[in-house]
């Protein structure tokens, strides 16, 4: 289990987007131990219901902790707002300035907190992440949904075959795939 994360919207609504299954709500916390999601990043999930359902209830029952950098001390808001504006210049379109703001936010966050893991599901985040932001000191690595099935195949979370399964078609990927190299059946 990840001592602690901070999540992005996109996982949140991906997780929860699932009227049958909670997904979000029984997965996430298993996870890891302390689990973040920034205020901007939480105001981005307003559909389907039935994740915004979700995630409410983990933070109303402290599984999911609600931050912001108006919290913060004044050096961890300078190392923030370093980490935001370095972020910005590669990730915010200023024709489109609300696009990737959660992601900046979240990772500005975790940066200025030294929160190790990005639960997302963008493939193309590490690399900025790594060029950007990653010194060699609290460096900042991304969990997506692939590396969670993986984690419960290996044994290191408690999750079924079944949800891993679930999980696996949710990140869009071929079930086939998942029975015949990620997780196959024994006989």
């Amino acid at each position: 289990m990840i001592e602690k994360m901070i999540v992005d919207a996109d996982l949140c609504i991906k997780l929860g987007s699932h009227a049958k299954y909670s997904f979000l709500y029984d997965v996430l916390p298993k996870v890891a131990h302390k689990i973040y999601i920034h205020a901007y990043a939480r105001n981005e999930v307003l559909m389907p219901f039935c994740a915004v359902k979700q995630l409410e209830k983990l933070i109303t029952e402290d599984k999911i902790e609600l931050v912001s950098e108006d919290s913060m001390n004044m050096y961890d808001r300078a190392v923030y707002k370093a980490a935001y504006e370095k972020l910005a210049t590669v990730m915010i379109d200023p024709y489109r300035p609300n696009k990737n703001k959660g992601e900046v936010c979240s990772l500005a966050y975790a940066k200025a907190t030294g929160i190790p893991v990005f639960a997302t599901d963008e493939a193309y985040l590490q690399p900025i992440i790594d060029s950007q932001l990653n010194t060699g000191i609290d460096d900042i690595i991304c969990l997506r949904i692939i590396d969670i099935v993986h984690m419960a195949r290996e044994g290191d979370l408690d999750i079924s075959r079944k949800v891993a399964k679930a999980l696996w078609a949710i990140a869009g990927k071929k079930k086939e795939i998942f029975d015949e190299k990620i997780w196959p059946l024994k006989v």
